[in-house]
């Protein structure tokens, strides 16, 4: 049986059994169409246009396709320029082998697309075409968009004449894509004949170098473009991820209870390009191989860096142009100083660098001071805490206060963090930080902020802050931090006052150009013990709301002190992959208090251990409460019995504080001999009642 391609179908034409796959589900639509099943159509076209990004087939959808393919055409273009750059040559002539294996692939392209869509597509005059610069990707993107939206409208005012106008809109999403794929293969065997005719001129051990010495650059600019069109055409940073396996066929696997897992790509349509190319111009594998090695292992590293919130360490066992396969696998905050794997480490550490604030927040936990902290860490003690963190792990970093610009090193230790290869965080209430303090976090290797606003009323989050121009500030600081590439995340702390402000509070992080929105149940600590809470029921609601909004944001949403989120997610079907566990006090997150003690949670202030007199690493796989922790067979009550423990785990500060009545001075560490509440007893806020056992 003779071939219908030229190049391995399954290796290179993903994008080609996606469209077939989408045409046929598109023909649905026409029968769902004309028999008046419109519920049935809109969940067609949505599966169609905005995909179903989950599993090995992970379908991205239209919009996912395009995103992928130009991205692909921005990272083949870069491989090329950065090499040639590097070695400091001119192009080699290739012209007239690109014409050869080019047209091979474009006839593999019309008889792929003869069944999919009648297109007008002039190979040549793709790949002649100039490079889409990013604001041309996002105006060409948002086009489409807005011609998708308007076939929605009319799929949901269930107006008939719908069909036609889907016909059309199917036709335009395909001929970009095309356009965009045939691109993208035109600079794939131009960057491959490139590198073997430099093989050829230079050697392969002086491309290996210039590729070792320029792939951290590679990597960091091509994901940046990607993430930077990703965000601005709507999509999420979680995204990114989906949208760059589009045109693969994977198994993915991620065991957080062993913090590792592993991704197999089992068709890579680079590698069918080269290995065309190899075939009929016998270039040896190492030439190949070098491109798995160094650029495509770059890329992946800096898009995995891009979506985890968690330091990593990746490696590439297997490489597909050496083993026939590809895989990658990384390991979760993995340090290489650590004494053996453990099941648990720390993935965040919240650091009280200083009690020192300008704020008057009425329900902050650490009762923060206006005045001068004493028996803070020094310089020099912070650093070695920060070398003791990392013979456990390498987690994210969060340093908070009071406010922690009010500490004269905070850069110092930012910058010191981040060359240990931590990912560096900061909680602020941002009345301190400008342009020059958000260049000076940039420079120092900051890699997100957190920003408390707590109304969208600037008069209300500055009586809830305590002092007058709090919001202004605030939204400032937010600005300044996008302006300079910033990560930010608003945190919102919900309240009787603010209870039904929490969309028009995220729909302003979303103007603000905010990716990351976390909301704060009140426990009762510090001065939190004086307000009234929301109720459990309403806490329940809230959740349930917050969840029901995300739909409409691009933000992404994660509920904090409020463990049964887990719960509420799962009943609601939602996708969890990127969350571990309601509750990961003393599991994944701990404490440290501005003198250097140990807490497992910043609500929940027992003292196990002080870095200045035991390390880090003993107290956080010796103390005992850590162990009950992570022993969800010691938990009482609801908790002790709920079917949803693992998951949730409850709010073990909230059971604490409750129990004992309040806790009176968050400040007053509790020593663990002393303990005035019960912290595995059932979280009192919670009004889900466990299936009873068997």
């Amino acid at each position: 049986m003779t071939a219908l391609t030229k190049f391995d179908e399954k290796q290179c034409h993903k994008w080609a059994l996606l469209l077939r796959e989408r045409r046929e589900k598109l023909n649905q639509a026409f029968t769902a169409i004309n028999n008046e099943d419109f519920d049935k159509t809109k969940c067609l076209f949505h599966e169609v246009f905005r995909g179903v990004p989950s599993g090995k087939h992970a379908e991205p959808g239209m919009a996912g396709s395009l995103l992928y393919h130009m991205a692909m055409v921005t990272k083949m273009e870069t491989e090329t320029r950065f090499l040639l750059a590097e070695l400091r040559v001119d192009m080699p002539y290739i012209t007239e082998q690109l014409a050869r294996f080019y047209g091979d692939f474009t006839s593999d392209v019309n008889e792929l697309t003869k069944p999919i869509a009648p297109l007008n597509v002039a190979p040549q005059e793709v790949a002649d075409k100039a490079s889409l610069s990013s604001d041309e990707k996002i105006s060409l993107f948002t086009k489409l968009n807005e011609k998708t939206k308007t076939v929605e409208q009319m799929l949901n005012d269930k107006n008939p004449e719908a069909a036609k106008n889907l016909e059309d809109l199917f036709k335009d999403w395909s001929q970009h894509i095309v356009e965009m794929r045939l691109r993208q293969e035109y600079e794939t065997l131009k960057g491959f004949l490139i590198t073997a005719a430099l093989a050829k001129a230079v050697g392969v051990p002086p491309l290996k170098d210039a590729m070792k010495h320029v792939q951290e650059k590679f990597g960091e600019e091509t994901v940046r473009i990607a993430l930077d069109v990703t965000l601005k055409v709507g999509m999420r940073r979680e995204n990114l991820q989906t949208i760059m396996l589009s045109d693969h066929f994977i198994n993915y696997h991620m065991d957080m209870g062993k913090l590792d897992g592993s991704m197999q790509f089992l068709n890579c349509p680079i590698f069918a390009s080269h290995d065309y190319i190899a075939e009929k111009l016998g270039v040896k594998d190492d030439v190949a191989s070098l491109f798995c090695t160094h650029f495509c292992f770059s890329h992946a590293k800096a898009m995995l860096n891009t979506v985890l919130p968690f330091t990593f360490e990746l490696w590439q066992p297997q490489r597909m142009a050496i083993d026939g396969k590809c895989e990658f696998y990384l390991k979760l905050a993995h340090s290489p100083t650590a004494s053996k794997p453990e099941k648990f480490v720390p993935l965040i550490l919240s650091w009280n660098v200083t009690r020192k604030c300008n704020l008057k927040c009425p329900h902050c936990y650490i009762n923060a001071d206006t005045k001068e902290s004493i028996n803070e860490l020094t310089t020099e003690e912070a650093k070695n805490l920060i070398d003791q963190i990392c013979e456990v792990s390498k987690p994210l970093l969060v340093l908070s206060g009071g406010e922690p610009l009010l500490r004269q090193d905070v850069y110092e230790l930012v910058r010191y963090g981040a060359s240990k290869g931590l990912k560096m965080g900061l909680g602020s209430n941002g009345s301190l930080i400008d342009d020059n303090a958000a260049k000076k976090l940039k420079e120092a290797g900051i890699e997100t902020v957190s920003i408390s606003l707590d109304s969208h009323i600037p008069e209300q989050h500055d009586e809830f802050r305590g002092v007058k121009g709090s919001w202004e500030k605030a939204v400032n600081a937010i600005k300044a931090l996008r302006e300079n590439g910033v990560l930010v995340q608003v945190n919102t702390t919900v309240t009787q006052q603010n209870y039904n402000q929490i969309d028009d509070i995220m729909s302003l992080a979303e103007n603000l150009g905010v990716e990351n929105f976390h909301l704060f149940f009140l426990v009762p600590t510090g001065r939190g013990v004086k307000m009234a809470d929301i109720s459990p029921a309403k806490y329940e609601e809230m959740i349930k709301k917050t969840f029901e909004k995300v739909a409409r944001h691009k933000l992404n949403v994660r509920p904090s002190c409020a463990p049964q989120f887990m719960r509420i997610a799962k009943e609601m079907g939602l996708n969890m992959s990127r969350w571990i566990r309601g509750c990961i006090a003393g599991l994944y997150y701990c404490r440290v208090y501005p003198n250097g003690d140990i807490t497992p949670c910043p609500y929940l202030p027992i003292k196990l251990g002080n870095i200045r007199e035991t390390p880090f690493k003993e107290i956080w796989f010796n103390a005992e409460m850590f162990k009950n922790l992570r022993d969800f067979n010691t938990l009482k009550g609801k908790c002790g019995a709920c079917e949803y423990r693992a998951l949730c785990g409850g709010c073990r500060a909230r059971a604490y504080g409750l129990s004992s009545d309040f806790i009176d001075y968050c400040g007053d560490l509790h020593e663990p001999g002393e303990l005035k509440g019960d912290y595995l007893t059932e979280d009192p806020w919670c009004v889900y009642q466990p299936k009873k056992s068997s």
